[in-house]
């Protein structure tokens, strides 16, 4: 990785839950870099949510540091899994009390409302209220509002769970179009197609520790002496086995 992309770095990570006996993340390391996108994935309970609040500020580690390039700090934002809004204020209403938020002068996010509408595809549901929209236009929404900050890091919990297929493929879209602007995006899923089809780099945990990190490709090439895996699936299993969990 070229020092200068790099925008964010996790070192040694650690967070342990009051009343928990196992930690929540243990040794975690992350790079974050401009214009490159990193699928963080692991089975439920692994560490990736703890993991991307801890990166969000919302909670502090308790061991190891978060540190970030360059003299201050970028602006992170984060897509929670769960709807992150205001249902019974319209699309619009949203964005725009989420941009009050943030310093800004009233043509700048006014300009920054309209651009998040017209980048999400929301300009037929600005005016209807959150809770009448179906699932796709309200991860549409969740999207836009962590566009108002116009993010160096963009963080992704679970981005299109429970969309149809149109909805997933304009989703994938507005990652790509935002990493190949230089935005640093880590992106949480359980669909492998998805990491496939717009990470060049994973992280993968499991109760709270690395299994597997760094580029793609190579890691599907195998260890020295080993045979390839034949797709993300087929590595994901390979390094969490194949036992349920909660």
């Amino acid at each position: 990785m070229n020092d200068d992309s790099l925008v964010l770095s996790a070192e040694q990570l650690q967070y342990r839950y009051p009343g928990q006996d196992e930690p929540a993340l243990c040794g975690v390391d992350l790079q974050l870099a401009r214009g490159q996108a990193v699928g963080l994935l692991g089975p439920n309970g692994s560490g990736k949510s703890t993991l991307i609040n801890l990166l969000a500020g919302l909670r502090k580690p308790q061991g190891g540091r978060i540190r970030y390039a360059g003299a201050g700090a970028p602006s992170v934002a984060s897509v929670p899994q769960e709807y992150a809004f205001y249902p019974e204020l319209s699309c619009r209403e949203n964005l725009e009390f989420f941009c009050g938020m943030l310093d800004l002068n009233a043509d700048e996010a006014a300009r920054r409302v309209e651009k998040a509408i017209a980048t999400c595809m929301l300009e037929e549901f600005a005016d209807r209220r959150a809770r009448h929209c179906s699932g796709g236009v309200r991860r549409r929404l969740n999207l836009g509002i962590a566009l108002l900050q116009q993010p160096d890091v963009l963080l992704l919990d679970e981005p299109t769970v429970g969309v149809d297929p149109q909805s997933r493929a304009f989703l994938l879209d507005r990652v790509r179009d935002m990493v190949d602007a230089g935005t640093a995006v880590l992106y949480a899923t359980h669909y492998m197609e998805e990491v496939s089809a717009v990470c060049s780099h994973i992280l993968l945990l499991d109760h709270g520790r690395v299994l597997a990190s760094g580029d793609l490709a190579t890691l599907l090439r195998g260890a020295e002496g080993s045979a390839p895996f034949e797709h993300l699936e087929a590595l994901f299993m390979h390094y969490t086995h194949r036992s349920l969990r909660d």
